[in-house]
């Protein structure tokens, strides 16, 4: 009997503890979640991620009434990434959820779609600020996303908002963002450029809002000379960073002496490199006469970027009366990236009558392309030669012998620009007609690099050259491959619009290919990271699958099938990115798959941020860039993926032509 109660007594507890246990349930299937947890082991996380990158939408939509904040959250972000307008008014509805990322996410997403209905609903859901600050970062949010889809006339009226203190950090940002935002899609208004001074003048804010406001005076097509005192006394007590380094751009739009010589002394070689660069830009834009010797003495800068930076504006805006000393600074001692490029200025701003200074430049480009010590030596001369119309035919001998892609790509794109050229016009009848069939060949070939270069022949009166334009885009358009030739199959598209006089449509209803890997994350453990060796070193980056899952998860597949090994760093422009991961060396290299873009509220806010490059959303594969600062303009636009966590100074350094010697995941 003893034992009999004994157990009656266990049963009796397990029943009681089982009650409990179900009841307790109960109570939790009542309780408001709160908490936004993304983790990549959930399946249902997985799972709507996996729609996402499928573009399912209408089954995204499903989960904005899941009970799990979590789900919402990721639900409404994939609107920022897939514009599918058809739910706006669906999304709208997660602006009253009762956990606030949630609405954060769905304004933010309202804001990727850039469709001006869903601005009303933005408005509704400004919320008063409180003394916690929790509703303004959700304002700021709204009010970003009112400057990418709003009505043009809430522009002054969103800039003329001054009681934001200076602690209202989000609020202030928010506006920023919206100011800039808006400039993007070409609206300005005076109201909001004098906010910006206000701002960026303002010592006492939060830099990230100083920075913003920077990069809108550094874009935005305005005369600043009424801000020329506050501006150059704003950029005389700036010490570095980020918003010192935009300065030159931003003085430089001020008629003054100040100003001017605040940016004369912007090349100062102790300077920050990129300070340096956009000082030589700013100058070269503003009035290359004026600053031309400045620009000259930079040619002769330690820093490879600066010097190449100084060259490059001596090419794109030189003086033709200057042209003897071009030739002169040319027989210096220069790096190849600096000596090529005064030789092409020399070709490009010879005056006619000069026949033998313009023999002897045009035989020293030839030797030098026969003597370069890379690829990108030899395009650099190709370039140069075709100032020259007359030189086509040593360029097609060239792109005819080689089998290399950069030079057949380089050798098309001058052959085109001679097309569009003066010079042109005069040659011969025949030798005009050769180029042009030529590149009428060129255009059906097939290469991509080559096609999408080619396309600039369209734009002649090919009819009168026995080219019939409609059926050479269809035979152009047969003979790429897709989705890996994508960017020239839609800039074919445009073409043939234009000629239709129809509105463009890019093609993105591409067979899906390519899902997210899973497995290669799961295998990652928790240590998501990479290292990037080059020739000149290695750098160290943290990578982001919370926020790009597929990205991240084909980054690492490509590193471990040792597919970035020996790609090149193709793309350098100073101060602002370097790119790599292309397979053929001319920037127009993909694989047979692409991959989508996934942009959740990122910003590239700073140096060292991974994106990656493409042609249009969605049309994602293997190259990457690296930010050598912040560059707002692609927020929204590049899927972010990962970021430098150490050797930055190895970005820095990279120039056209380095190597990548491979991609390591610890």
């Amino acid at each position: 009997m003893k034992a009999l109660s004994y157990f009656q007594l266990i049963v009796s507890v397990i029943c009681i503890v089982l009650v409990a246990c179900k009841n307790d349930q109960s109570v939790r299937s009542d309780e408001i979640l709160t908490e936004i947890d993304v983790d990549l082991t959930d399946s249902l996380v997985r799972k709507i991620f996996n729609y996402q990158d499928r573009m399912m939408t209408d089954s995204v939509v499903r989960y904005f009434s899941h009970r799990n904040p979590t789900y919402r959250y990721l639900a409404a972000l994939t609107f920022a990434s897939i514009h599918d307008e058809t739910h706006l008014d669906t999304l709208a509805t997660l602006l009253k959820d009762p956990v606030r990322k949630v609405r954060q996410a769905a304004a933010y997403g309202l804001g990727q779609l850039a469709d001006q209905r869903a601005e009303k609903f933005l408005i509704e859901c400004f919320q008063n600020p409180d003394s916690t600050g929790a509703n303004n970062e959700l304002n700021e949010t709204i009010l970003e996303a009112i400057g990418k889809c709003g009505d043009p006339q809430s522009l002054p009226l969103l800039s003329q908002v001054t009681t934001y203190g200076n602690a209202d950090n989000h609020l202030l940002l928010g506006q920023a963002r919206a100011i800039f935002r808006f400039m993007l899609r070409s609206h300005i208004h005076e109201d909001g450029t004098q906010r910006m001074v206000n701002l960026v003048a303002n010592p006492d804010l939060d830099e990230q809002i100083r920075l913003i406001a920077a990069h809108y005076l550094a874009r935005a097509d305005v005369d600043l000379t009424d801000h020329s005192d506050v501006l150059s006394l704003t950029y005389s007590n700036l010490d570095s960073g980020e918003i010192k380094i935009l300065m030159p751009l931003i003085v430089a739009k001020c008629q003054t002496k100040e100003c001017q010589d605040a940016l004369s002394a912007s090349v100062d070689p102790e300077r920050d490199f990129r300070e340096q660069c956009n000082g030589l830009r700013a100058m070269a834009r503003s009035n290359f006469r004026q600053y031309r010797l400045l620009i000259q003495k930079s040619l002769y800068s330690r820093n490879i970027l600066v010097a190449g930076t100084a060259a490059d504006m001596i090419l794109e805006f030189g003086d033709p009366a200057y042209w003897r000393t071009y030739m002169n600074l040319s027989l210096s001692n220069f790096p190849w990236q600096v000596k090529t490029t005064l030789l092409h200025a020399v070709s490009r701003f010879i005056p006619p009558g000069n026949s033998m200074f313009k023999k002897m430049n045009n035989d020293f480009i030839q030797q030098r392309i026969g003597n370069a010590s890379n690829v990108y030596e030899m395009a650099a001369g190709l370039a140069a030669v075709a100032e020259d119309p007359g030189n086509y035919r040593f360029i097609i001998n060239r792109k005819e012998e080689s089998d290399d892609f950069v030079v057949k790509t380089t050798c098309t794109k001058a052959l085109a620009d001679m097309v569009l050229s003066k010079g042109f016009a005069r040659l011969r009848e025949s030798s005009r007609k050769e180029i042009v069939d030529h590149l009428a060949q060129t255009l059906i070939s097939g290469d991509v690099g080559m096609v999408a270069e080619a396309i600039k022949v369209l734009d002649i009166d090919l009819p009168s050259y026995g080219h019939d334009m409609e059926v050479l885009i269809q035979q152009a358009k047969e003979s790429l491959q897709l989705p890996r030739d994508i960017e020239a199959y839609n800039a074919l598209q445009h073409k043939f619009a234009e000629l239709k006089g129809t509105t463009f449509s890019p093609l993105d209803d591409l067979q899906f290919t390519h899902p997210i890997d899973w497995k290669s994350l799961d295998e990652m453990g928790s240590g998501y990271e990479a290292v990037i060796e080059t020739n000149k070193g290695a750098f160290r980056i943290s990578l982001l699958p919370q926020d790009a899952p597929g990205t991240v998860a084909n980054f690492v597949d490509l590193a471990n099938l040792n597919y970035y090994a020996g790609k090149p760093i193709h793309r350098v422009v100073a101060g602002f990115v370097i790119q790599g991961g292309c397979n053929r060396g001319d920037g127009y290299g993909s694989l047979d798959y692409n991959i989508r873009s996934e942009l959740p509220q990122k910003y590239y806010d700073g140096p060292g941020y991974i994106g990656m490059a493409s042609a249009g959303n969605h049309t994602e594969s293997a190259q990457w860039f690296v930010t050598q600062g912040a560059t707002p303009h692609l927020d929204g636009r590049y899927t972010i993926f990962g970021r430098v966590s150490k050797g930055l100074d190895v970005v820095n350094n990279m120039e056209v032509g380095d190597t990548i010697q491979r991609v390591t995941i610890p």
